[in-house]
């Protein structure tokens, strides 16, 4: 590898040097992935997934009767075990998201890692858009709209954010890897000797923690400042949601990074059930509506009780998903797809079922079923036995050598 000649001059060779370097520095610890608890991860990853079909098979029936399809059968109960999942599955995701991220960052160059990652976040994001979304567009277009399917159906759907729907956190994710890529060049001084060294403190986790807590409290003041923060621009990005989901993902990069602190992480002691118990209990006893100090309690508040929860979840993984498992294989091959595919079949079965004098939970149970098992099927027969299929629903590359299908 040639040298970089001084500051005056700039060849491309400096950058491609720059990034080798870097490059170095933080492959240190992804080099040792054998040591690493990548089981429970892949585990986790794929159960988080799935328990996105839950939450959208519950959504018809939810109380406040705002999703796409509201059913008139309800059921506290369905909303009761929404709202747990809502609590800790976004938050779990991105931090593990963080995590696999920044361990193909430091075996890949950055136009390498670019690549796989955006091949695995927008190429199926725009598959399905094109796809099954754009059918449900068209499934819960309004009637005999006079302005026709673009200006009445399409292009509102587009704006409101609809179209992307179930998405949306595949472009937020996209969005955290290519600050990652720009950022590599910094990131090599976090992999040296002494910040690894910090990072594995006692004191660290709980400063990361409570620094990473502030976040949506300042992205929620800059949203009350300037309110199209809070909105889908383009139906895209929501920035509000963007800036709060943001911390989750850095600290997963920060526990690739650093196994001790994983392992720190992984660790629920008393501290973490006693800061659920009263998080939990500061949300439940707050009024729903208040001044900025209650909103601003509130947000700490769910917060805290997401990160105590997202610990939690790490430390049941850990605990018994650590040692490899054929089921979660197999779940980790099919979750994307059905997690991809599912929207469509909860919208068109909990539409089939709003006349049916059912109880919600029945109803949900074959909503459930059909959202689970015809995206399964799907995986099997349409994606997993074609090349072309995994590369556009899956984002996976051709085998090299392997004929195109």
């Amino acid at each position: 590898m040639s040298e970089c000649p001084s500051p005056t001059a700039t060849p491309p060779d400096c950058s491609a040097a720059t990034d080798a370097v870097a490059q170095a520095a933080l492959s240190v610890e992804a080099s040792a992935a054998p040591g690493v608890r990548l089981h429970e991860l892949d585990a986790m990853r794929s159960v988080l997934m799935l328990l996105g079909v839950v939450l959208h098979a519950i959504n018809p029936y939810g109380l406040d009767g705002s999703w796409l399809i509201a059913d008139a059968s309800r059921s506290p109960l369905l909303e009761a075990i929404a709202i747990a999942i809502h609590a800790f599955r976004m938050p779990a995701f991105f931090v593990v998201a963080g995590y696999f991220s920044m361990l193909l960052l430091g075996r890949q160059a950055t136009p390498g890692f670019l690549r796989e990652r955006l091949r695995r976040t927008l190429l199926p994001t725009l598959a399905v858009l094109l796809t099954f979304n754009l059918v449900q567009v068209w499934f819960l277009a309004p009637a005999g709209a006079s302005t026709g399917f673009w200006h009445g159906a399409l292009l509102p759907a587009l704006l409101r954010g609809d179209w992307l729907g179930h998405l949306w956190f595949l472009v937020d994710l996209a969005l955290y890897c290519i600050v990652l890529a720009a950022l590599r060049p910094r990131l090599g001084a976090l992999a040296d000797g002494r910040w690894r060294a910090r990072l594995a403190r006692p004191q660290a986790l709980p400063l990361l923690l409570a620094t990473a807590a502030l976040v949506p409290l300042g992205s929620a003041m800059a949203a009350h400042v300037a309110p199209m923060l809070a909105t889908q621009l383009a139906g895209l990005v929501n920035p509000e949601e963007l800036l709060d989901h943001a911390p989750f993902f850095a600290v997963g990069c920060l526990l690739q990074l650093q196994p001790a602190l994983l392992r720190r992480f992984s660790s629920v002691g008393a501290g973490v059930w006693i800061g659920t118990g009263i998080a939990g209990a500061v949300l439940l006893l707050l009024p729903e509506r208040g001044g900025p100090a209650v909103v601003a309690l509130a947000i700490v508040a769910r917060t805290a009780l997401a990160w105590c929860l997202v610990r939690m979840v790490f430390a049941g993984f850990s605990r018994w998903a650590g040692a490899p498992s054929p089921l979660f294989r197999y779940l980790s091959d099919a979750s994307y797809s059905i997690y991809l595919f599912h929207h469509l079949c909860v919208v068109m079965v909990a539409t089939a079922l709003l006349a049916m004098p059912w109880p919600a939970m029945a109803k949900f149970g074959v909503v459930l079923a059909v959202a689970a098992l015809v995206p399964l099927a799907m995986h099997h027969v349409l994606v997993r036995p074609y090349a072309t299929m995994r590369w556009l629903f899956n984002g996976r590359p051709r085998p090299a050598g392997r004929p195109r299908d």
